[in-house]
């Protein structure tokens, strides 16, 4: 349908955009973020939290819900299975990223996510669940299903006749399928969160010595010529991204100090030793892979400010670890040269933080990097803004054949190495307006809730409330420098700790324990109360 309007637009040139649309598309963002303000304004109010309908064997909320115990809910076959398959595809992703991600038939890849979903699916069927009262409850789900209904449309008018290329493409909005199942989860079973909870804990160790390893061998054998390949591809079974790899430590990190602060899980002495562990990895990544260093800085600032207790300590274990390898590097003058043309030594990571501030000052390679990427994002920018400025140019389009980029010739470059400039590229400023606000309220929801639980002392939930806001928050500053969130290993993760912010602030509401101090001074408030549920 739109294959003869774009050949008419080629053979015309680029046109202009009236004055009048301008207008048109910035009068409609502005209106939605106003009503999307006053939505999530609304929600918070306490005459407005009403909780999730369903019957379940334990009170969702009682003093703490990471000590919430008692029996899980009798469920379909179909659906424990699919929570034992989704969470598998996600510590496989966060141990061995891009190589865990394809099955392999001869001549068709198949991501192993995609079938995790439609296992998810067979579930929903499967389990009546108050899904669809989530959805309407929570306005970070509404406005994700408004996201993919928008990018349903431009798949079903504009991506038809480029088949499988357009569904490669439409990942951006298809994986924010993983935050309504995992809502989907938990609204089922609540008592889910607590036994995901103590899983991570115990994986937690093994992830982040792994890790390391997992870095040195993308290094050593991570490239398309590596001593083993996925099956019927050219990519690494050791290919591994450092920037990943510091975003998931300092998940790792933000959990240890604000989820387990009393020590349920880890003693001090273990605290300290991960913390360590992390540290060090962080400044590993930061030697290959600059966004990765900035997402986690970023994350540690965050996990800083919200720390109730224990900020020096932490920042004693940070900035210790950090002086004993720099002392013992610059004692020893150690150098290897294991990621190519940048070495491991003191002089590569001072080069490598400078030029985060001044990009010119990175080397001949960095600035280059930096120079093509954002003459890239400028192009992409630009031609969406004076030829597709709603659509963008829709899924489907090969976006680095159109500008003759290409960072590896055996992986050919389809989007713009940057996931929120491709979210404009092929949903448009629509899509782009849907994706921030969507992100904002989310984030606004979850900083409230936080604020709540900590006036009431419950800091551990607190704490539980913030790890989603600063894992995705890191994932998307991470996003600018690497087009991660199109892949299965990061997109998965991203929409997971969607998901779980979006349940968490769903549970808590209706609970007037939770209240703000205008609310109490009604009357003394009723801890820990829940009404039935069912048709409310």
């Amino acid at each position: 349908m739109f294959q003869p309007m774009l050949a008419a637009v080629d053979a015309a040139g680029p046109p202009q955009p009236s004055a009048l649309a301008r207008t048109l598309v910035v009068v409609a963002i502005a209106a939605c973020l106003v009503g999307a303000w006053r939505v999530a304004r609304r929600i918070q109010r306490s005459d407005a939290r009403v909780p999730v309908p369903g019957d379940y064997d334990a009170p969702i909320i009682d003093d703490d819900l990471l000590t919430l115990e008692g029996a899980a809910v009798a469920e379909p076959q179909a659906v424990r299975v699919f929570e034992i398959a989704l969470l598998g595809v996600l510590a496989g992703y966060a141990f061995f990223d891009r190589g865990f991600a394809w099955l392999h038939i001869p001549g068709t890849p198949i991501f192993i996510g995609e079938i995790v979903l439609l296992l998810g699916a067979v579930a929903v069927f499967s389990h009546p669940a108050p899904i669809l009262a989530a959805v309407r409850r929570s306005p970070g789900l509404t406005m994700l299903v408004a996201f993919m209904g928008w990018g349903l449309v431009l798949l079903g008018l504009m991506g038809v006749s480029y088949g499988i290329d357009a569904i490669r493409d439409s990942v951006l909005w298809l994986y924010g399928g993983v935050a309504i199942l995992t809502v989907f989860l938990v609204v089922s079973d609540p008592t889910r969160v607590r036994r995901w909870v103590a899983g991570f804990a115990r994986i937690m160790p093994w992830l982040i010595g792994w890790l390391y390893i997992a870095i040195v061998l993308d290094s050593v054998a991570g490239s398309g010529s590596g001593p083993i390949l996925v099956p019927d591809s050219s990519v690494s079974a050791f290919s591994h991204s450092a920037g990943n790899s510091g975003v998931i430590a300092t998940i790792c990190l933000a959990f240890i100090w604000l989820v387990d602060r009393d020590g349920r899980f880890f003693s001090p002495t273990m605290r300290t030793g991960l913390t360590a562990a992390i540290a060090g990895l962080v400044l590993f990544v930061s030697l290959k892979n600059r966004g990765g260093f900035v997402a986690a800085a970023i994350g540690i600032v965050l996990i800083l400010v919200w720390m109730r207790r224990g900020r020096f300590d932490l920042t004693m274990v940070l900035v210790g670890t950090g002086a004993i390898l720099a002392s013992v590097a610059l004692v020893s003058q150690f150098s290897v040269a294991l990621f190519g043309a940048r070495e491991v030594s003191v002089e590569q990571f001072t080069e490598n933080i400078t030029s985060i501030i001044d990009p010119s000052s990175g080397g001949h390679r960095q600035t280059s990097t930096t120079e093509w990427r954002l003459e890239l994002w400028r192009n992409v920018l630009a031609d969406v803004n004076s030829e597709f400025p709603i659509t963008g140019y829709g899924p489907g389009p090969d976006l680095g054949r159109i500008y003759d980029v290409s960072t590896n010739p055996d992986v050919p470059l389809r989007n713009p190495h940057n996931s929120h400039v491709g979210i404009v590229a092929r949903m448009g400023w629509v899509g782009f307006g849907m994706w921030i606000l969507m992100w904002g309220v989310w984030a606004l929801l979850l900083l409230d809730l936080r604020s709540r639980l900590a006036r009431r002392g419950r800091f551990p939930e607190a704490g539980l409330v913030a790890v989603p806001v600063i894992g995705a928050g890191m994932i998307l500053v991470n996003a600018f420098f690497d087009p991660s969130i199109e892949g299965p290993q990061v997109g998965f993760i991203l929409w997971f700790l969607f998901g779980i912010g979006a349940v968490l602030q769903l549970l808590y509401h209706g609970y007037p324990s939770l209240r703000s101090s205008a609310d109490d001074a009604d009357g003394p408030a009723v801890h820990g109360s829940r009404s039935s549920g069912r048709g409310v």
